[in-house]
């Protein structure tokens, strides 16, 4: 995550905030980067230094004002003058963490070597949100480097209940 992400992510969630379009906001980040990836050459006219920044603005303005919220048009409008529409995917993401945090959720990032049942994401997801005392949402992936077991990553955390971590336990005991 860039620094500039970063600071128009904090603006973006505070103006958000302040203005109860929290939701909304994100719905129209979403709108944002789903049309910018399906059109690369508008991106790179966005961002395009051999453009005039009034052009690009009212690219910008002609795409998207009134479809997302006005909040989320001043700091595109800022970004794209600034020439940092290339920050917009992190910006998107530290935007949603910090979202997520005000909700007060977390995602569990869940490694497991075969694909997980629903009953099993259910049991894991209710015993994370009772450590954690926070709703969680789970990012289900699969590593079949694990052997078999799951492995959370949560909130700079890591629990390791793989088999491959368990083997590897073993291996350094036998081997202190």
């Amino acid at each position: 995550m860039t620094t500039t992400s970063k600071e128009y992510a904090e603006a973006l969630f505070e103006l958000a905030a302040g203005e109860n379009v929290l939701e909304e906001t994100s719905d129209g980040l979403v709108t944002v980067i789903s049309a910018l990836k399906q059109t690369p050459e508008y991106r790179s006219l966005l961002g395009s230094a051999a453009i005039g920044k009034a052009e690009r603005i009212k690219a910008l303005d002609d795409a998207f004002d009134g479809k997302v919220p006005r909040v989320l048009m001043g700091v595109l409008r800022m970004m794209v003058s600034r020439g940092h529409i290339g920050a917009l995917d992190g910006m998107a993401r530290e935007y949603e963490e910090l979202s997520r945090e005000y909700r007060g959720e977390s995602v569990a990032r869940v490694l497991s070597a075969v694909p997980l049942k629903e009953a099993e994401m259910v049991a894991i997801r209710a015993e994370l949100e009772k450590r954690f005392a926070r709703n969680i949402t789970l990012s289900c992936e699969t590593d079949p480097s694990l052997i078999g077991g799951v492995r959370v990553e949560i909130e700079g955390r890591v629990i390791d209940g793989s088999i491959r971590n368990k083997l590897e336990q073993i291996k350094d005991v036998m081997n202190g």
